[in-house]
């Protein structure tokens, strides 16, 4: 799945062109699919995974929740279309891992090391943390790592407190860490340019997205 500043970077697009969009309740919808609690080892979420990406037999039903949520404005619509935003984000996410997987350096990784994931993900997010060394103006430090409340009034499969534990995580992970990466380093599992161009080619998908929709 795309990483949380992936996640940022779009929502923050949208922020910047839509006034109606400039909120928390948008930004936190777009990370709030992440957002499942975990247990002491962290090996089961609540919900999980499949509910919480409304994942079934045929991948992330992003149109089913579009269809839920958003046909009829209402004041929780900001948020609802953020979580659709992700929803859809990461099937394109995974449009793209499908294709990096063919290469060499993915295919004879993941065949020899079921964990060689972890491996790529070093640079996943090593990539995040490149972005915020450069871009200190960016809306994870001017407003998602400000907010300290915001209760679940919107989905009844998560817990109460579920997305503002998972905003205090990904504020933690991110500023403990975000400048002890070398900007330098190879990212032979994803470059800069390939992480930007991700972006740049996501946001017109949902941009056709949000002009589908009967907007409050």
């Amino acid at each position: 799945m795309a990483t949380w500043i992936t996640h940022m970077r779009i929502a923050e697009h949208f922020m910047n062109t839509y006034a109606s969009l400039n909120n928390d309740e948008f930004l936190v919808g777009n990370i709030a699919p992440d957002s499942g609690v975990p247990n002491e080892d962290w090996s089961v979420f609540t919900p999980d995974g499949n509910v919480s990406h409304w994942r079934g037999e045929s991948g992330i039903d992003a149109q089913g929740f579009k269809n839920k949520y958003l046909l009829s404005p209402n004041e929780k619509w900001p948020f609802y279309l953020g979580y659709c935003f992700h929803l859809f984000t990461d099937i394109e996410w995974s449009t793209l891992f499908a294709e990096k997987e063919k290469e060499p350096v993915y295919a004879q990784g993941l065949k020899a090391d079921p964990k060689f994931i972890w491996t790529i993900k070093k640079d996943w997010y090593g990539q995040d943390r490149v972005y915020l060394q450069k871009h200190r103006d960016s809306v994870f430090f001017n407003r998602f790592a400000n907010i300290k409340e915001f209760p679940n009034t919107y989905l009844d499969y998560f817990p109460d407190e579920a997305f503002m534990h998972r905003i205090d995580y990904i504020t933690k992970y991110y500023l403990e860490n975000y400048e002890s990466e070398n900007p330098d380093r190879d990212f032979p599992f994803l470059s800069k340019e390939e992480m930007d161009c991700f972006v740049s080619d996501t946001i017109p998908i949902l941009e056709n997205v949000y002009k589908t929709l009967l907007r409050p």
